[in-house]
């Protein structure tokens, strides 16, 4: 198991704050590790609760629709992950001891995969970490 995986491991086993006890899944990251780009949001949603999968209702069909305009896709360009790996209720924004909880997590992310040229963040919150 390489590193990646094994810390997909543990972020599915967090239980760092609350969130966990409403979670349907955790949302780890999704796309192309190999990428130049990285798109960091600061949560998942609904839909992203249900499949455990980055940037896959509103939102991530805007996403779509603007990478592939400017040529590129989500499973051959970019790797999309959030700050924070669990939904928080009804879809509000993260308290910040969420948010630092699952902070580690993405700077391990960062780490491991270190290869991107760009780090973009597609919501006002993610600017902040």
């Amino acid at each position: 198991m390489d590193k990646l995986e094994i810390l997909k491991q543990e972020v599915l086993n967090c239980k760092k704050c609350d969130l966990y006890k409403e979670r349907k899944n955790t949302v780890f990251g999704d796309g192309n590790t190999n990428a130049d780009i990285m798109l960091i949001s600061e949560r998942s949603g609904y839909y992203e609760d249900l499949k455990s999968i980055t940037f896959i209702g509103k939102q991530g069909q805007l996403l779509n629709k603007i990478l592939g305009a400017s040529g590129f896709n989500r499973k051959e360009h970019v790797f999309i992950t959030n700050i924070v790996k669990c939904r928080p209720t009804n879809n509000r924004d993260p308290f910040l001891e969420e948010r630092e909880a699952c902070l580690p997590y993405l700077h391990q992310q960062i780490e491991i995969i270190d290869r991107y040229r760009e780090l973009v963040n597609p919501d006002h919150f993610a600017e902040h970490y």
